[in-house]
């Protein structure tokens, strides 16, 4: 168990920091709604609003953030490969306040390696052999609460730089594209160069594509976010 927990956390880390680095999440009152490129609308955060390359850098993507944090679902495709042959490709499903689905494909030492989780408020489950649903004794989700803490999403922003990279569209629809760098960031021995898409539109995140260097191994990442506010059910085994 403690191998797949480790898998778990390594991807958290990876979805952070690729697609939540730079950001602060700060309160929303206005309960606004909006069309969301990418499926669904976006309500209930008022901080998703067009944005614009004359704004500083930071405090768009820190509004990006905001709003991704704000969504009421979303879901992510991981794709990512190490210098050591590692290859994984992952979905992760969001259901606010705090439910998730992960379901994770790994390419390992020559072998195929498939895990299933699902965090349902303080349960953890993996799926294990035979596809029995067991619940451990970790709260994978006090994890998640952690890295979605303002003070810790505020020590990320100490670590990094960011820019402007011009305008570019995915899916016919504009965007706005966003370069920065982090050294150590949470005091991991890391130092990562992305890329990040924002809806021109609502100013959501869509695609970070990150190069890194993690305990001495290349890595690269792709996160691609779609279906904000899409009507995804994650549900406790059995239920």
């Amino acid at each position: 168990m403690r191998l797949k927990f480790s898998a778990l956390t390594a991807l958290l880390c990876a979805l952070l920091l690729a697609a939540l680095a730079c950001s602060s999440r700060s309160g929303n009152e206005n309960g606004s709604s909006a069309p969301a490129a990418g499926g669904g609308t976006v309500s209930g955060g008022g901080a998703a609003a067009a944005i614009s390359p004359d704004e500083n850098p930071l405090d768009v993507m820190s509004k990006a953030m905001r709003s991704q944090l704000d969504a009421r679902s979303f879901r992510a495709h991981i794709d990512s490969t190490a210098g050591d042959g590692t290859s994984s490709t992952s979905v992760v499903e969001y259901v606010a306040p705090d439910r998730y689905r992960m379901v994770v494909e790994a390419k390992t030492g020559g072998q195929n390696v498939k895990l299933e989780y699902l965090v349902v408020g303080g349960a953890t489950y993996i799926k294990g052999p035979g596809g029995r649903w067991v619940k451990t004794p970790v709260d994978a989700g006090a994890l998640i609460r952690g890295f979605r803490d303002p003070k810790m999403l505020d020590e990320l922003r100490k670590t990094t730089d960011i820019k402007f990279a011009g305008r570019d569209t995915l899916g016919g629809e504009p965007m706005l594209v966003y370069e920065y760098t982090q050294t150590n960031p949470l005091g991991m021995k890391m130092k990562a160069t992305s890329k990040t898409w924002l809806s021109a539109a609502d100013g959501l995140p869509r695609k970070t594509e990150t190069e890194g260097e993690l305990d001495g191994k290349k890595t690269q990442t792709v996160v691609t976010i779609s279906d904000y506010n899409a009507d995804i059910k994650i549900e406790a085994p059995g239920n």
